[in-house]
């Protein structure tokens, strides 16, 4: 008896090279996607390539097609999608084998009925099994969609956005806004969004777009943009209009929602980069100037491109006990060894900092992530409050956060020691005072 243990799928669009069956195997086109007549018409064939070391048995079939809200293809068995091509498509051969380095065709016809309107989905699927009586075997499934257009029909490209909305907000990353579009036509095709953030003045903040991406008819799709502010927020709901538009710039819908920021938000540090040469001294820093490096001449031996960007405050470590993260941390690179000379790392704070500083920029301090060490040191750090600037120097280039030491500890004992000390100077300052009172008198 037969004992399966294991099933793979590769689909056009969600492939699994890391599998070592499927590396072994191949199909192609990746997918069809055509304009089509009503009645009998000629698909491009599929190619099914066998490149394992063994010989392979294949069958044929069809399964629905649909996707998720984030685009990731579903196979739908049974076929639920109402809008299905699998009754139209008929395939040869059905079954077939192939030893290593052969390859098969697979004629695919479909057949429209007259009338219908709109758009018709499937994927073949090729099924693979090792030939032979091994009692272990795993099954490969590899899959090509099929998305049909029908010419001279009524198609219906229509919709609406379902929300708005965005991920929790978090200081010093990209603030993810999100547009869930529902395809209410018949047929499929490409959206974009675009989002408009405005002020509690009602002024625009931004306007944020998405990428195009592809939506079937009955399903909706998360139209997800990244948006870095070029300024800092203060907490509160930010509102927003959200546009869908096809690919030529037609609307399909608008609506209104909002943007909530719980806490106040630092974007993180715009991307910038110098050729850093031994001759001369040179800075690092960002477009708005909250962040640079200042090397001095002869930081380097040689000529040598420096960068500097934001980095994900979920990413970093732990900071040292006692220790928090402020608003940002950004990464400077390019330089693998020590600096000849060391460099000067200047960030400007901001209400943001200085909340989580609870009002005490003293607080505030540069952390260096020791890649070697594998922890952070947290340097020596000068504070401008004219400037409401924090800076430190170092030899190294590395990962670097703005850290909130713990509050000054008070010491109840160093307390009462000077408080004792005050007090008996005190009376001694009074007897002395009293002896040569005494003394005039005489």
């Amino acid at each position: 008896m037969k004992i399966i243990i294991g099933v793979l799928v590769a689909l056009a669009a969600l492939i699994l090279p890391a599998s070592p069956a499927l590396a072994q195997l191949g199909i192609s086109p990746g997918s069809i996607d055509l304009r089509v007549p009503c009645g009998e018409y000629t698909l491009p064939s599929v190619t099914v390539r066998n490149d394992s070391d063994r010989a392979m048995d294949f069958e044929v079939e069809l399964a629905g097609y649909g996707h998720d809200l984030r685009g990731s293809t579903e196979v739908l068995e049974p076929d639920t999608n109402p809008l299905s091509a699998a009754a139209y498509i008929t395939f040869d051969p059905a079954e077939f084998r192939l030893e290593h380095g052969e390859s098969q065709d697979i004629d695919l016809t479909v057949s429209i009925p007259e009338g219908t309107d709109g758009g018709r989905y499937a994927v073949v699927l090729v099924v693979g099994t090792p030939a032979g009586d091994e009692p272990i075997k795993t099954v490969s499934r590899l899959g090509v969609l099929v998305r049909l257009t029908i010419t001279v029909s009524h198609l219906v490209q229509q919709g609406r956005i379902l929300s708005i909305g965005s991920a929790p907000v978090e200081s010093g990353m990209p603030i993810p806004i999100e547009v869930i579009y529902a395809n209410e036509g018949n047929v499929h095709y490409r959206v974009q969004s675009s989002v408009t953030i405005f002020d509690a003045g009602g002024d625009v903040l931004d306007v944020v777009r998405g990428r195009l991406t592809m939506v079937l008819p009955g399903y909706s799709r998360e139209l997800a943009a990244d948006w870095i502010p070029d300024r800092e927020l203060e907490p509160g709901v930010y509102d927003a209009l959200a546009r869908v538009s096809l690919e030529d710039g037609t609307l399909l819908a608008e609506a209104e929602g909002s943007l909530e920021v719980g806490m106040p938000y630092v974007p993180p540090a715009s991307p910038v980069s110098i050729t850093l040469s031994p001759a001369s001294a040179s800075i690092l820093q960002t477009e708005d100037g909250r962040f640079s490096v200042s090397f001095p001449q002869g930081a380097v031996f040689s000529q040598v491109e420096i960068s500097l960007r934001g980095y994900p405050l979920d990413q970093l470590a732990p900071p040292p006990p006692g220790y928090s993260l402020a608003a940002t941390a950004f990464r400077v690179e390019g330089l693998p060894g020590l600096l000849a000379k060391e460099a000067t790392v200047t960030v400007k704070y901001s209400p943001a900092y200085l909340e989580r500083a609870e009002s005490e920029p003293a607080r505030l301090k540069l952390a260096r992530w020791d890649e070697a060490e594998g922890r952070w040191t947290v340097l020596k750090t000068r504070l401008d409050r004219e400037a409401m600037a924090i800076s430190t120097t170092t030899n190294r280039l590395s990962i670097w956060a703005v850290m909130v030491a713990p509050p000054a500890s008070i010491n109840p004992a160093l307390i009462g020691g000077v408080a004792a000390g005050v007090i008996v100077l005190g009376l001694l300052v009074y007897f002395l005072a009293v002896r040569r009172r005494t003394a005039s008198l005489k």
